[in-house]
């Protein structure tokens, strides 16, 4: 009996070490060590690491503070800045946390309204007024701000291509985006003054830009090919878009043919096209749906950004 009773308190011990072992691990595991971005106050001059924010008004909405997210390397710099727009459903704060290695550059992340963006709210203008408060900061090389939208952040990328002054930035990237009809007409780009959507007034857009343009062959909310994707947005095709502003930027050739493109040494399902002595860059990933990654795109678009402003 004795043994018995023995055998059962050791039993019931492991049971009790084997349960409060497994709820510390589950504790440790589901525990988030997410440090708060501190916010400061956007005075003329001061850029550091944290968020600060702009307040805008637009029709309905009233003083409405926009978060804009910032990392800055140590040192003195002054150190040329990236802006990353993120896509529908994001946020500038969980996106700058994918750039933490990203050291050599001043890294930008605003927030989109309601986790997004749209022509009918005052984004261009919120980015414009982001890059004009970057140029009175020391810390910040002026001649070399690039602008990187993925998905409906590339949908801003054109609007800023489009619509921003010249030497506001100095290189443009749209990931997995696409423009419409409605800002190109076959000949002229378009625009609306009065910012309500209704782009039907002709445009010259600013100058001297580098573009690099990524899509996938296979994406069904931004089809490859042009057309009317799954959200019911309607697309011009991919290689039409990118020769189009190419063509604007000086290009005097033809239209490459879709066979001209050449495969990535490392990875042969990425097509390269190029135009104005690879100022101009478009890649087309093949069998790829509504999201390019790998190392190869990261070295793709680190090596687009680290080279100088395309001369006017």
């Amino acid at each position: 009996m004795n043994r018995k009773l023995m055998l059962l308190m050791i039993l019931s011990s492991i049971m009790m070490s084997s349960t409060l072992f497994a709820q510390g691990k589950k504790k440790r595991n589901t525990k988030e060590n997410v440090v708060k971005a501190a916010a400061y106050q956007a005075e003329h001059g001061v850029l550091k690491s944290g968020v600060f924010h702009i307040l805008q008004s637009w029709f309905g909405v009233k003083d409405y503070d926009r978060a804009v997210y910032v990392q800055v390397p140590n040192g003195a710099g002054p150190y040329p800045v990236y802006i990353a727009l993120h896509g529908k459903g994001g946020s500038g704060e969980r996106k700058i946390r994918n750039f933490k290695r990203m050291t050599d550059r001043i890294v930008i992340a605003p927030d989109g309204y309601n986790k997004g963006w749209s022509q009918k709210r005052p984004d261009v203008d919120f980015i414009r007024q982001i890059i004009k408060h970057l140029k009175t900061c020391e810390i910040v090389d002026d001649s070399n701000i690039a602008i990187h939208g993925s998905s409906n952040g590339a949908g801003l990328l054109y609007s800023l291509m489009i619509e921003l002054e010249e030497d506001t930035f100095h290189h443009g990237i749209a990931s997995i985006g696409g423009m419409s009809p409605d800002r190109y007409d076959g000949k002229n780009f378009l625009w609306d003054p009065k910012g309500n959507a209704d782009n039907k007034t002709p445009i010259v857009p600013a100058k001297g830009r580098r573009f690099l343009q990524i899509n996938g062959t296979d994406d069904q909310i931004v089809p490859y090919n042009g057309g009317t994707g799954t959200l019911g947005i309607e697309f011009l095709p991919a290689q039409e878009t990118f020769y189009n502003w190419a063509v604007h930027m000086g290009e005097k050739g033809t239209k490459l043919a879709d066979s001209a493109g050449k495969p990535h040494p490392a990875n042969n399902k990425l097509i390269i096209y190029e135009y104005l002595n690879g100022n101009f860059k478009h890649v087309k990933a093949v069998g790829a749906k509504h999201g390019v990654s790998g190392k190869e795109v990261k070295v793709i678009i680190q090596e687009f950004i680290s080279q100088p402003p395309m001369n006017k």
